[in-house]
C-alpha cells in the first residue's frame, strides 16, 4: 500500500537515473552510471585506474604498441610472450607517467611556449636538426646543419610553412620532455653528502683491521636441531596468508592437443629429402583441420565422446586463473596463450573452444568447473613455512650458542676443537668494509667494525651465511694526510652517486605508494 501511494516518487527516481545513464553513457562511451557514481570499475572502457584516474583501453593499447615497436627495432621476435611483456612495460610506463604528471603539476613545472622556443633556438637536439635537413632546409654546401641560417630564420619569424607540422610535433614532445627534465633535475639535486659520510667511506676503503672470530654457518646447523611445532606453523600461516597464500578464482578446463605428425622422408634422385622441406605447413594444416573436426564434434555431442571417437589417448586438465602470474596456470611449454584464458573466462561452463594455436601444437579446450578464490590450504604450504621457520630459528640458535663465548676469547680455538658446529679464524686482515673468509660481509659487520677499537669484542653479528663473535686485534691508525688528499675525490664520487639515484629512488617509492587497479587480466 505504501509503495502504491508513493509510486510517483519511485517513477521520478527511475526516470532520473534512466536519463542520467543515457546522457553520461553517451559521453563516456557506454560507461555504467552506477560505476561513475560509486567509483566502480568499468572494464569495457578502462584498462585500469591509477591514483584514482581511469586509464582507457586506447591509451594502454597505444603505449603497448610503442613498446612492441621498440622490440621490433631491437630485432626481437614478437610472439605471445613478447606481447605480454610489452603490455607490462606499457602499464609501468603509464604508472610512471601519471606519477610524474601529478608531481609536475604540484610543483608548477609545466613548460611554457617560451621555454620550448628558447630550447629549440639555442640548443636544438641532433634529431631535430637532422629532421630539418631531411625536410630540405638549413643545410650548408657540405651537408652539415647551417646554424646561422636556422637562427636567422627563427629570429626573423621566416621559418617555412612546410615545417610547421614538424615544429608542432616537437612542441608536443618537448612539453613533456622538458618538464620531466626539470623534475629529474630537482630530485637529483636534492642529493647531498656530509663530512661524516666522506670520512666513513674513506675508513671503509682504506683502513685495514685484523680479526679473530668464532663462528658457525647457518647451513652447517642440522635441521634436526631445530624443532618447529605445528602450532608455530599455523600461527605463521595465519599471520602471512593474506600476503602470501591467497588464491585466485579459477576455472577448470581440459584440453586435447593436436601435434603435426613427424616429418617423413621421400627419395628424389637418390637423395632423401624431408617432406616438410617441400611443404612446411602441410602437416600443421592437417593438425589444425583435425582439431577443427574434433571441436565441432565436441560441441555437437560432448568433449568426452569426441575424445573416444577420435581415439585420443590422453587429455590434460588445468586450473586456469586470469592473472598474469605463473602463466595463468597454463603449462609454460604451451607458451603465453591469453586467447585460451579469455575463452575460459568469457564463456559459460561446458563450452568448447575453437582450435587455439600453442607453442607445441593446436589445442581445443573444454571448461567443466570453477572454484572461488580463497587461501591455499595449510597442508599445501606447511613444509614451505617449516623451512622458513627453520632458517629463522637457526639464527636464534646460533646467537644463543655463541653468546656465552663473548667473554672467553682466549679459548675460542679450544672451544671449536670440542664443538663440530663451531669454527675459528685467527689473524684475518681485510679493509673494514671488506669481505672476510668464511663469513663474508654484511652491513651489520661493517657497521660494527667502524665502531670498534683495537682489543674490543663484539656482540653476536649476522652475515648472509653465518653468525659470529669477533675480536679486533689490530686496526690501522687514521691517516689524516691521505684523507685530506682523497677528500675531494670521495666527496665528488659520493655526491654523483646520490644525485644519480635521487630521481630514481623517488620514483620507485612513489610507485609503491600510489594506488593501482589493474584490470588488464580481465580483458586481454
Amino acid at each position: 500500500t505504501q509503495l502504491r501511494e508513493r509510486s510517483h516518487i519511485v517513477l521520478w527516481l527511475l526516470l532520473f537515473f534512466f536519463i542520467a545513464s543515457m546522457t553520461v553513457g553517451g559521453l563516456v562511451g557506454g560507461a555504467n552510471i552506477m560505476d561513475l557514481i560509486f567509483g566502480g570499475k568499468n572494464i569495457q572502457v578502462n584498462a585500469g585506474r591509477i591514483g584514482g584516474k581511469n586509464i582507457p583501453h586506447n591509451r594502454y593499447i597505444r603505449q603497448r604498441e610503442i613498446q612492441l615497436d621498440r622490440m621490433r627495432r631491437q630485432g626481437q621476435t614478437i610472439d605471445n610472450r613478447a606481447e605480454q611483456n610489452a603490455g607490462d612495460f606499457a602499464w609501468n610506463a603509464i604508472v610512471e607517467r601519471e606519477i610524474k604528471d601529478q608531481k609536475i603539476k604540484q610543483l608548477g613545472l609545466e613548460v611554457t611556449l617560451d621555454e620550448i622556443y628558447d630550447f629549440l633556438l639555442f640548443t636544438p637536439p641532433p634529431a631535430f636538426k637532422t629532421a630539418l635537413m631531411n625536410a630540405g632546409f638549413f643545410s650548408d654546401d657540405a651537408g652539415n646543419f647551417d646554424t646561422e641560417s636556422y637562427e636567422t630564420a627563427v629570429n626573423n619569424s621566416t621559418i617555412p610553412v612546410d615545417l610547421h607540422p614538424l615544429l608542432n610535433s616537437w612542441e608536443i614532445y618537448l612539453r613533456t620532455w622538458l618538464a620531466d627534465r626539470k623534475l629529474q633535475t630537482i630530485y637529483n639535486n636534492l642529493g647531498s653528502v656530509n663530512d661524516e659520510m666522506i670520512r666513513r667511506d674513506f675508513i671503509k676503503k682504506n683502513l685495514n683491521c685484523t680479526l679473530d672470530y668464532i663462528y658457525l654457518t647457518l647451513s652447517g646447523i642440522p635441521d634436526s636441531l631445530i624443532k618447529i611445532s605445528d602450532a608455530e606453523i599455523e600461527e605463521r600461516y595465519n599471520e602471512t596468508k593474506d600476503d602470501s597464500y591467497t588464491t585466485n578464482d579459477t576455472r577448470s578446463a581440459e584440453y586435447a592437443l593436436f601435434k603435426p605428425s613427424p616429418a617423413t622422408n621421400i627419395k628424389i634422385g637418390g637423395v632423401y629429402i624431408s617432406r616438410d622441406t617441400l611443404d612446411a605447413s602441410s602437416k600443421e594444416e592437417e593438425a589444425m583441420q583435425e582439431a577443427r573436426l574434433f571441436a565441432e564434434e565436441a560441441d555437437y555431442s560432448s568433449f568426452k565422446e569426441a575424445v573416444e571417437l577420435f581415439g585420443i589417448l590422453k587429455t590434460d586438465t588445468l586450473d586456469i586463473h586470469e592473472g598474469f602470474t605463473l602463466n595463468s596456470g597454463i603449462p609454460f611449454q604451451m607458451g603465453v596463450i591469453r586467447s585460451a584464458v579469455r575463452f575460459v573466462f568469457d564463456n559459460s561452463i561446458g563450452s568448447v573452444s575453437e582450435p587455439i594455436i600453442t607453442n607445441n601444437g593446436t589445442a581445443v579446450f573444454h571448461t567443466f568447473g570453477e572454484t572461488d578464490g580463497g587461501y591455499k590450504a595449510l597442508d599445501e604450504v606447511k613444509e614451505s613455512i617449516r623451512r622458513t621457520l627453520i632458517r629463522e630459528n637457526k639464527k636464534i640458535y646460533a646467537a644463543e650458542l655463541l653468546q656465552p663465548y663473548r667473554n672467553n676469547a682466549d679459548n675460542w680455538e679450544l672451544i671449536t676443537n670440542n664443538d663440530s658446529l663451531l669454527q675459528f679464524s685467527s689473524g684475518e686482515t681485510q679493509t673494514i668494509g671488506g669481505s672476510f673468509p668464511g663469513i663474508g660481509k654484511s652491513n651489520q659487520l661493517t657497521g660494527t667494525l667502524l665502531a670498534m677499537d683495537e682489543g674490543e669484542i663484539s656482540g653476536v653479528i649476522e652475515t648472509f651465511n653465518a653468525a659470529l663473535v669477533l675480536q679486533m686485534t689490530s686496526r690501522d691508525a687514521f691517516d689524516d694526510s691521505l684523507y685530506q688528499e682523497e677528500y675531494s675525490s670521495i666527496r665528488n664520487q659520493l655526491l654523483n652517486s646520490e644525485r644519480t639515484r635521487g630521481f630514481t629512488s623517488w620514483l620507485t617509492d612513489a610507485k609503491k605508494s600510489i594506488k593501482q587497479e589493474d584490470y588488464r587480466s580481465e580483458v586481454y
